[in-house]
């Protein structure tokens, strides 16, 4: 076989040049560490690294936002702790102010302070993360959550929404709340009914001088004005003379008229009366008709549901009113006899005016004489009252025509004290009341206290009401702080999978690009002895020239 001098040279120097390539290739892995350089060193290789590359800067960024959001959500767990921290030293600052022995000077004090931790509110509602973005402003960040237009009268201007941050491919997480679900949307009451004070009403039941008791209560033909009355007795004449204080009206009557059956209607009152007239020749009494303020020391506390299903009754208005009606005892002229009613108090209600008891009508005035007191029954109203015992709502043993037989709305409360005649208590569904309408009352109560009995029983009436109201307060902010805690374990949760994440990426990416280092120092090494016996035997070969021989 012929072989040309020029194919010799050209497959020697080819050769050379091929190791030349490789240990290139080789120094350029060894002092980069990587083994894929170029897409065609291992395409493969090379596609999935890229996509890896492209998953792990993804990844990398859910961290960024996973910082960014743990950040927010852990000013607003702080700020939601503080506003607990300051609910609570009011509620301490309510008890204290309970206390009987404090004077009206001494309750104003406490609502100073009060009115501090209220202005601590306001600037924590308002809080702002690290970038000036409101956390309780719902998705308006930019716009201030609450304005104050006057003491205790609050503007919400967020919305009902939420900022979400992506923390991973398949999960959002919330990092600002609306703050009128913090602060606004509380229940009062016990969260299904609230109680309060509320007007009173007839009956007044009075004596003049040393007569039986005289009871005034609305006529059923109406015309009763609100006023204050005084009622005078003449001998002489044998007749009581009551007048309206605010414009003079007067009415004339004796004590046969009064004593009899349905006794005298006169300026809008049903008049009646049991024992006697008095024995002297003059003699008078006074009642208060204004009907604006409870009289007596009755507190009323917040009631419970013992059964929701029994208070979801369709013959449940969840309107009502209970009515005192209190007179002397017969048998013992310095004790009071009181008895309670409770009346359906719901204007849309078929049975509105009606007692649930008895279902006596006060509209009608029916079944009559249904609330007239007489020697039998010195006391009309159907249940007796027993200071701090339940009044249950719900037919008791021994009422025998109760306005539904059998009803029981599952409920019950109490009342402590001394309710006076007419007083009257309030049952209302529960409404949404935002927290500082609750502490403005609660200041506003507190400064308008005065020292003697009758504000006492208010104020104490209007402290029960607030600390239930701050007590549901308290509970919502908990709650709320509940699920800002459940979004930052999450956050933590998912930054320890996008780590682990990230670490298994860069395991793969590694895998798929990195050099081993001992294979490619000893493929160098090799490639490097190759390409030396290249040399050496393309210089022998060149020497082996026909010319040489021929001058040989």
């Amino acid at each position: 076989m012929r072989i040309a001098s020029s194919t010799i040279f050209n497959v020697g120097v080819f050769n050379m040049d091929n190791r030349q390539s490789d240990l290139y290739k080789l120094q350029n892995q060894l002092s980069t560490g990587r083994k894929v350089l170029t897409p065609s060193d291992d395409p493969v290789a090379a596609a999935r690294s890229l996509d890896l590359q492209q998953a792990q800067s993804q990844n990398t960024q859910y961290g960024t936002n996973i910082d960014s959001a743990t950040s927010t959500l852990n000013l607003s767990e702080s700020s939601l702790s503080q506003v607990i921290s300051t609910i609570q030293d009011i509620q301490t600052l309510g008890v204290q102010s309970g206390n009987p022995g404090l004077s009206a000077q001494e309750k104003g004090i406490i609502a100073t302070s009060i009115n501090s931790k209220y202005q601590q509110l306001m600037s924590l509602a308002n809080a702002t993360d690290g970038n000036g973005q409101y956390l309780f402003a719902g998705y308006q960040g930019n716009t201030k959550p609450f304005n104050e237009l006057s003491f205790g009268n609050v503007q919400y201007n967020g919305d009902q929404g939420q900022r979400l941050v992506q923390i991973s491919a398949s999960r959002q997480v919330a990092i600002s709340d609306s703050g009128s679900n913090i602060f606004e949307n509380i229940k009062d009451g016990n969260g299904t009914y609230t109680t309060s004070t509320t007007n009173p009403d007839l009956p007044r039941t009075i004596n003049v001088g040393n007569s039986g008791p005289i009871e005034f209560n609305r006529a059923a033909a109406g015309g009763y004005v609100k006023s204050n009355y005084t009622v005078a007795w003449n001998s002489g004449t044998g007749q009581y003379t009551v007048t309206r204080v605010s414009d003079g009206a007067t009415a004339n009557f004796t004590q046969a008229a009064i004593l009899a059956p349905g006794g005298v209607t006169a300026l809008g009152m049903t008049i009646t009366a049991q024992g006697a007239a008095p024995t002297t020749a003059t003699a008078t009494g006074n009642f208060d008709g204004t009907l604006t303020a409870n009289g007596g020391t009755g507190i009323i506390s917040p009631g419970t549901v013992i059964d929701p299903v029994k208070w979801a009754s369709a013959n449940n208005s969840g309107q009502y009113r209970v009515a005192f009606h209190s007179v002397p005892d017969p048998k013992n002229p310095t004790a009071m006899l009181t008895s309670y009613d409770i009346i359906d108090n719901n204007p849309a209600s078929a049975n509105y005016d009606r007692s649930l008891i008895d279902g006596y009508n006060y509209k009608t005035g029916l079944p009559a004489n249904g609330r007239t007191d007489s020697a039998a029954n010195p006391n009309s109203y159907p249940r007796t009252y027993t200071p701090g015992a339940d009044i249950v709502m719900g037919q008791q043993p021994g009422e025998a025509t109760p306005l539904y037989p059998g009803w029981d709305f599952g409920a019950r409360f109490q009342v402590q004290g001394v309710p006076a005649d007419g007083d009257n208590f309030s049952i209302q569904p529960s409404k949404a009341e935002d927290l500082f309408t609750t502490v403005g009352n609660l200041t506003n109560a507190l400064n308008a206290y005065q020292n003697n009995s009758t504000s006492a029983s208010q104020f104490q009436n209007q402290l029960n009401t607030a600390l239930s109201n701050l007590n549901n307060a308290l509970t919502n902010v908990v709650t709320v702080q509940s699920a800002v805690g459940t979004r930052l374990k999450e956050t933590s949760s998912t930054q320890s999978t996008e780590q682990s994440i990230n670490i298994t990426y860069q395991q793969t990416i590694s895998g798929l690009t990195d050099l081993d280092y001992t294979k490619a120092i000893s493929d160098f090494t090799q490639t490097q002895t190759y390409l030396d016996a290249a040399r050496k035997s393309f210089a022998s070969i060149q020497n082996q020239s026909l010319f040489q021989y021929i001058q040989g």
